[in-house]
């Protein structure tokens, strides 16, 4: 039996591999996952944002919009050259908003700390921004701005609160100013301060290494094999329709429905690990592999478990949409969403996104692949096949 099997699984895999629609399929995902990844290199922002700094012999302003333009993630920012090109672009909707530094940046700064807002360039503002609509995206990224003022306006206040206290009259102020900045400068952090990592097994990861538009490849490469291994479903009900299977002895007919579904969810898992790899999402391939292959054996076993229990490829065909349809609303591909958990226990593609950077879960992966494919190959049968 193990010598026909495969065999029967080589003929079913060299069937698949010579049509033309089915080979554009597999190589359209790694190509799709290329694009997106070029996408993402290119210019994949949500928001643009220009800049003017006024000229001025303080170098403030000029470092505060560099670290701005530095910026990677959504927000895109543009120095712009003057503020009448700036003012232009956003009116023109040609940038979302605009940002105008001052000049003498750290005199500005000094005078909106002591309160002195009647010396504000911009009606009693430290910084104008211009923007046709105050939108959430444009209210976040002023987040960014602030986080980057910040650290200059702190030193400035560990300044002037150092040289107001009775223990520094006596120093000089310009020793006072090198030394407070010096301190700054050892403590101060470019890169993230956060790591993420799930669990005491899983590497920590940079949360800001990769472009938001590569955030679901994985989410989306799950749900692709999981729909290749339902259309392998359709082939099979065809196939038992038209008496492929009548010379296989009626006890064994589940094995080789269930291999000829198997043969062509491994070659749309094989396309999905490529394009994880071309993603920039990968992380090693042994922890990569294993999940694959169990996403793999239970998107087939549960695909050939229903082939089973739906002999009728018109009503199987109206399954498919609806659980493709689920797997990419309620498991964790775009969004994570929280409630009906005994629909997500049933989709494949919930356990190997989950799983992750959790072993447990992925064990429950294995678990799941190891009960559906049981009931597809055991679960009895109570009529013979057409």
């Amino acid at each position: 039996m193990i010598k026909n099997g495969l065999t029967w699984y080589l003929l079913l895999t060299k069937r698949m591999l010579k049509k033309p629609s089915f080979w554009a399929v597999l190589l359209l995902v790694p190509a799709m996952v290329f694009g997106m990844g070029l996408a993402s290199g290119g210019d994949s922002h949500i928001l643009q944002i220009g800049v003017f700094a006024e000229e001025s012999d303080d170098p403030m302003g000029g470092r505060i919009a560099d670290e701005l333009e530095d910026m990677e993630g959504v927000v895109e920012y543009v120095r712009f050259d003057s503020e009448e090109e700036l003012r232009r672009a956003v009116s023109l909707s040609e940038a979302d908003a605009g940002y105008l530094l001052p000049a003498d940046m750290t005199s500005m700064m000094k005078a909106w700390l002591s309160g002195r807002e009647e010396e504000l360039p911009y009606e009693g503002h430290l910084i104008a921004v211009l923007a046709n609509e105050d939108t959430v995206q444009l209210q976040l990224a002023r987040e960014q701005l602030f986080s980057t003022i910040y650290p200059y306006l702190s030193e400035l206040t560990a300044e002037q609160f150092a040289l107001e206290q009775e223990g520094f009259s006596e120093m000089d102020k310009e020793y006072v100013r090198q030394r407070i900045g010096e301190l700054y400068d050892e403590e101060r952090v470019e890169e993230s301060i956060f790591r993420f990592a799930y669990g005491a097994d899983a590497p920590s990861e940079d949360p800001g290494r990769n472009s938001y538009l590569m955030a679901p490849v994985r989410g989306l490469l799950s749900v692709f094999v999981f729909f290749t291994a339902l259309t392998m479903g359709m082939y099979v009900i065809k196939d038992r329709k038209d008496g492929m299977y009548h010379w296989v002895r009626y006890g064994r007919t589940p094995v080789y429905c269930w291999l000829g579904v198997l043969s062509g969810t491994v070659l749309g898992g094989a396309a999905a690990y490529i394009g994880l790899l071309i993603s920039g999402t990968f992380t090693e391939w042994w922890r990569e592999l294993p999940r694959m292959a169990l996403l793999v054996l239970g998107a087939a076993g549960f695909s050939a478990l229903l082939c089973q229990m739906v002999r009728n490829m018109a009503v199987y065909g109206a399954f498919l949409p609806v659980l493709v349809l689920l797997s990419a609303v309620l498991c964790p591909v775009f969004a994570s969403f929280q409630g009906m958990e005994p629909v997500k226990w049933l989709l494949p593609p919930y356990f190997y996104l989950n799983g992750l950077y959790s072993v447990r879960i992925t064990c429950y992966l294995g678990l799941y692949a190891l009960a559906v494919n049981a009931a597809a190959l055991i679960l009895p049968r109570r009529r013979r096949p057409l």
